[in-house]
């Protein structure tokens, strides 16, 4: 049986790769808010559509990069629960 501190580990890890899902989903999708929003301030002016291009990529990459890690971390537990 699981103790209340191994299930709030369990949830804030979730919440963590949840969160990182999502701000890289937000940049892939919405790369020009997301320099309006964090990057606008020290440029003189917009960065060419190759920059939002890349932008996009890397968030792409990054959602990979969170899923293979969300299914690395979930895979014991699975594994575990099916087992049964």
């Amino acid at each position: 049986m699981p103790t209340a501190v191994t299930v709030l580990i369990s949830v804030l890890i979730a919440v963590l790769i949840a969160a990182a899902f999502l701000a890289c989903l937000a940049e892939a999708l919405f790369p020009r808010w997301f320099w309006k929003t964090f990057e606008s301030w020290k440029a003189s002016g917009e960065p060419t559509e190759a920059y939002f291009r890349g932008k996009r990529i890397s968030g792409i990459v990054g959602m990979v990069i969170v899923a293979v890690i969300a299914a690395v971390a979930m895979a014991p537990g699975l594994v575990a629960y099916y087992d049964k």
